[in-house]
């Protein structure tokens, strides 16, 4: 009878329990906005005839870049204009100069031209090519490439700074918010990740990659183009983080104010912690400008990844505006000249557009 106690209890405790992880924020104050009361304007998306499978956009001037995630080559670069193919780059493979995945993408203006840089998240690489070439140039390789160092693999949307200066936040840090580095190491690390009232269940089986807590507080950092004012957006709770000069100055909760809610199983010495049909995600994703933040926020309900609402910001925290879209999506890009913001269904597989 003894035997059998152990094993049902041994059982009962592996076995994946949902858990809501609670954030103690005694230490700082916390600021919170009801999404209710914020000025609302309305905004009927226009489709664009531009369709595919697409990871991640960006937008400039009338060149729209889509990263793809079947087709032999990672990008497809596409005319708004006409809303037609223009080319297609980057060789899908994993030798130099090649990826297997173009998840993010960042757009560096340059005085006299401007680069595009690409992030692939599988094999640990950034690539960097003239945006003036890749509309002509179908056989074109990226002129520069920067093979991430292994600590350094799990960047979230990395902010390219300069050449050689990079600001992200990762997957495989949980003792900083954010820091910068060049590649090969870390230069200087920002910030903390919040306290959580039930930290055991957050303990790391050994020789993890990436850690509990840096993974239920996944979030996506950006940066003023003009200015050193960065703000982090939370993925998996209703926060986000203000910092200027890299120091911490304001943080936002919503009247909705959930926490990262996870599926959670006892494995040897330690924890594993995964997204649950529970959980309930925040920010989805962001674009700026100088004068404002875009926030796509999904809100209070669960397993919820595309939305219709996004949250408007300055870079000093103030909440401006929602927009409310007359459709859900998945990610969204602005074009800060014209003003239009581009969306991306990931259910109808079509790319979206309105003028703010």
């Amino acid at each position: 009878m003894i035997l059998i106690f152990i094993v049902v209890v041994s059982c009962n405790e592996n076995k994946p329990k949902t858990i809501e992880f609670r954030i103690d924020d005694n230490k700082f104050k916390v600021s919170e906005f009801n999404i209710s009361d914020i000025h609302t304007t309305k905004h009927i998306l226009k489709i664009q005839k531009i369709y595919g499978i697409f990871t991640d956009i960006a937008v400039k001037d009338s060149l729209l870049v889509c990263g793809n995630l079947y087709d032999p080559k990672l990008l497809n670069l596409y005319s708004l204009n006409n809303e037609k193919l223009l080319n297609q780059i980057i060789k899908r493979g994993t030798s130099t100069k090649e990826g297997l995945s173009a998840s993010n993408f960042y757009l560096q203006n340059n005085i006299g031209n401007s680069s595009l840089w690409i992030y692939d998240i599988t094999l640990g690489k950034l690539f960097k090519t003239e945006l003036s070439k890749v509309i002509k140039d179908s056989s074109l390789v990226p002129h520069k490439e920067i093979s991430l160092k292994s600590s350094l693999k799990n960047l979230i949307a990395p902010q390219i700074i300069t050449d050689n200066l990079i600001l992200a936040t990762s997957y495989s840090l949980d003792d900083c918010r954010y820091f910068y580095t060049e590649g090969s190491k870390i230069l200087k690390k920002v910030g903390l990740l919040p306290n959580v009232t039930n930290n055991i269940k957050l303990k790391n089986i050994s020789k993890t990659k990436i850690p509990n807590k840096a993974y239920i507080f996944k979030a996506f950092s950006i940066k003023n183009p003009n200015s050193n004012q960065i703000a982090v957006f939370y993925n998996k709770t209703d926060r986000a983080e203000f910092y200027d000069n890299d120091q911490l100055y304001k943080v936002w909760n919503s009247t909705n104010n959930f926490n990262p809610v996870m599926q959670v199983a006892k494995l040897n010495d330690g924890y594993v912690v995964q997204d649950s049909d529970k959980t309930k995600y925040a920010y989805l994703s962001i674009t700026s400008d100088e004068k404002y933040i875009y926030a796509l926020y999904a809100g209070n309900e669960e397993n919820k990844t595309s939305s219709d609402i996004i949250l408007v910001f300055d870079w000093s925290g103030n909440s401006v505006k929602k927009i409310s879209l007359d459709r859900k999506v998945c990610k969204i890009a602005l074009e800060p000249h014209k003003r239009i913001v581009y969306c991306y269904d990931d259910v109808t597989k079509n790319i979206f557009s309105t003028q703010l």
